[in-house]
């Protein structure tokens, strides 16, 4: 029921009767469900200057739920809009005036009851109580770090969450419409997560392209509410779709020169705000008081407007921040700004979102930052290969830096240009492949893909969600203990072991230049230490080249393909067979040319080099003929086996992948000898396709296959029937 009154306050100040700012009328849209939206309309009967600055006007709202638990928050003035127009067009309509708002999530059944104040320059003013009623509901909660495996996250309901989605930062033309297509496109395939950015030229309130002498920023927000209600709108449009946001507040362009720069546009930039900017350099972001000053009344807006939605999975302080001017002498500052900023978001949010942030690569960076309260790692990567590989190495590598804690893929891609997914890659394999390899790694969701407008839609690659969600919806993933491991494949059949640097950004120093190569196409240490960029010795601040140990059991050959390679001087590709002659010296190396040299059987090291004047890069290093054709990689835990066997041939780089037959798959470490049910699924429409029944003793068991021609998951459940000694 909505309620109104009138409330008149009278103050002595100073000795002198001073009325205060007046709350004319409260409304609100009780009763609603638990964990639903309760909102609040307020009529203060007057206007503000800058009704962002809480120094000027403060509206809260106090709630005390039926057991008793006081809680806060901040009201927010609003402007609805009423939008026209498609996906390829946008326009919106203002509809009222301002008006004042708070919004709640209830998280308790029951009768409520809350009490709005309001203090400005001339008092304070507080309504009497109202009373609301909650009611039971179907949501699920916000999202948390599960209790019981802190590498899994959870629902308030209990429920596992495993997210599977995609970037989806920014919209162009069609605004909101655009989101309308591809949230639901999404979610119809059972994809729970989009990734957005607070992108200057999106939904970013702190931000304008011109600052006249009347420009009210910063701290003023009043010029963008329209990009206020637009993220409403996705926001909610989320939670329609059971779709959960990352929801990236400050991405790297914003105080960087020189990649993807927008620092000339910023309202902090004294050149570009004369009025109002106050910093010279985009890297006194770290220590200037008065940016976070600012930043902290733009997140409080933040929070107060949307921090309710139960879609808003977590919070990401920055994107990519080494990208920020000078960054390689600021790490120790942004660790202090995160300790900081990160304090102030999570002391004003009631729900307790997550905190998380992001490096480009975060391998190459000490773990300073992650230690600062942010609360699950991930990492960017693009141009992987066997994308199944590389994100198991990077799941190992971070979690060991960054133990108990969850991890995923945060962006990934082929290229950098947004063209080579379209070209290489047209059907996703490299978005399924990633999405099986995280969750058969343990990391706590799949992997983000980039380029949610030019390749993900127009190829409608949303199909590549369907069959992993329809896998894992149900399972208890943080209930069983589970442990990553490898499974034994034996197969009739032999293929190349190729894989790909997992790290192809430029200027980074590989993280190991000793690599061993297993018989059973194990990479150690993992190729994520690899680069893709191969350095000279005129770049000595980067360059750390391979060498590969084999073990030969018939001869074969070592092939490098190249993709790209330095404009600058000559290049040359140099092959080592044990240190002894040079097999390879080409002058000039090639883009996307093959070189290979030949393996007699035995032991050997490969080393490979670039010594011309700058670099190449490499797209894969492959051995002929070295491995059985079928790997298995899976989760283990009590009672439950999940897992995947894939065709190590499935990758984007073979558009046909012949079936394989005859394979027999290994289990070993099941922790009950009995009787287990087997279940085969298919990896793309997320359907069971067979059932066997398994008989384990001494927590080890052997299935014959399937005839698999890309891959095939199965789940393994302990039947209950233990065998008689």
């Amino acid at each position: 029921m909505n309620k109104s009154m009138g409330i008149l306050a009278f103050f002595w100040l100073s000795g002198f009767p001073v009325w205060a700012g007046t709350i004319q009328s409260v409304s609100d849209n009780g009763p609603v469900g638990k964990f639903g939206k309760f909102e609040i309309s307020i009529d203060l009967g007057k206007t503000y200057k800058n009704p962002f600055d809480p120094a000027e006007v403060d509206v809260t709202v106090e709630f005390k739920s039926p057991s008793g638990v006081i809680g806060k928050v901040n009201g927010f003035v609003y402007q609805d809009y009423q939008r026209a127009g498609d996906f390829n067009s946008q326009t919106l309509t203002p509809v009222g005036g301002l008006v004042w708002k708070a919004r709640f999530t209830p998280n308790e059944t029951g009768d409520w009851t809350y009490r709005v104040q309001v203090k400005d320059a001339f008092g304070v003013s507080t309504a009497p109580a109202h009373a609301f009623t909650v009611r039971a509901s179907q949501n699920k909660g916000f999202v948390r770090i599960s209790s019981r495996d802190p590498e899994y996250f959870v629902f308030d309901s209990g429920e596992t969450y495993f997210p599977l989605g995609e970037n989806i930062a920014w919209s162009s033309g069609g605004r909101t419409f655009q989101f309308d297509k591809w949230v639901g496109s999404l979610a119809e395939n059972g994809g729970n997560f989009a990734r957005i950015w607070q992108a200057n030229w999106h939904t970013e309130y702190e931000w304008a392209y011109s600052y006249p002498a009347t420009t009210l920023l910063p701290g003023n927000y009043m010029d963008r509410l329209k990009e206020a209600w637009e993220l409403d709108y996705i926001l909610n449009l989320c939670a329609e779709k059971n779709v959960y946001v990352m929801l990236c507040l400050l991405n790297h362009g914003k105080f960087s020169s020189t990649t993807n720069p927008n620092w000339k546009d910023n309202p902090y930039n004294k050149r570009a705000n004369p009025k109002g900017g106050f910093m010279d350099k985009p890297e006194e972001l770290w220590t200037s008081e008065k940016a976070k000053m600012y930043i902290q009344r733009n997140w409080r807006y933040l929070v107060a407007r949307y921090a309710h939605y139960t879609s808003l999975q977590s919070w990401e302080l920055f994107n990519e921040m080494e990208w920020i001017d000078n960054y390689s002498g600021s790490v120790r500052a942004s660790a202090m700004f995160h300790q900081e900023m990160g304090g102030y978001l999570k002391s004003i949010d009631p729900y307790r979102h997550l905190l998380t942030t992001s490096y480009a690569h975060a391998l190459t960076w000490p773990d300073e930052v992650w230690k600062t309260g942010m609360q699950f790692t991930q990492e960017h990567n693009y141009g992987g290969l066997d994308m199944a590989q590389i994100v198991d190495g990077l799941t190992s590598q971070m979690k060991t830096r960054n133990p108990d804690k969850p991890f995923f893929i945060g962006e990934m891609g082929i290229g950098g240009d947004g063209d080579s997914e379209n070209k290489k890659d047209p059907t996703g394999i490299f978005i399924h492949n990633t999405n099986w390899g995280s969750l058969t790694a343990k990391a706590a969701g799949g992997g983000f893909p980039w380029w949610w407008d030019s390749y993900v839609e127009p190829k409608n690659l949303y199909y590549r969600w369907k069959g992993i969600s329809a896998f894992v919806s149900g399972e208890d993933l943080d209930n069983r203990g589970y442990k990553p491991t490898a499974f034994t494949v034996t197969t009739p059949q032999m293929t190349d072991l190729t894989f790909s640097p997992g790290n192809n950004g430029w200027g980074v120093k590989a993280g190991a230049n000793h690599f061993n190569l297993g018989q059973d196409g194990a990479v150690t240490p993992p190729e994520t230490n690899l680069t893709g960029f191969v350095y000279s010795t005129a770049k000595v601040d980067f360059r750390n080249p391979p060498t590969f140990h084999v073990e030969m059991a018939k001869p074969g050959k070592f092939r490098v393909k190249l993709n790209t390679i330095s404009s600058w001087g000559t290049n040359n590709l140099t092959i080592q067979l044990d240190g002894k002659s040079t097999q390879v010296n080409n002058t000039p190396a090639s883009a996307n040319a093959t070189y290979e040299i030949a393996l007699p059987s035995g032991s050997h090291e490969i080393s490979v080099d670039s010594t011309g004047q700058d670099w190449v890069q490499v797209a894969s290093y492959s051995l002929t003929n070295y491995v059985g054709v079928l790997r298995c990689k899976a989760i283990v835990g009590r009672d439950r086996v999940l897992g995947r066997v894939q065709s190590r041939n499935f990758t984007y780089s073979h558009p046909e992948t012949p079936p394989v037959k005859g394979g027999i798959l290994r289990l070993t470490g099941l922790n009950h000898d009995g009787f287990w049910k087997m279940e085969w699924w298919d990896t793309e429409k997320g359907i069971k396709r067979g059932v066997v029944k398994a008989k384990v003793k001494g927590g080890s068991t052997f299935l014959t296959l399937p005839v698999i021609t890309t891959d095939l998951a199965f789940k393994g459940y302990y039947a209950g029937v233990r065998i008689k000694k």
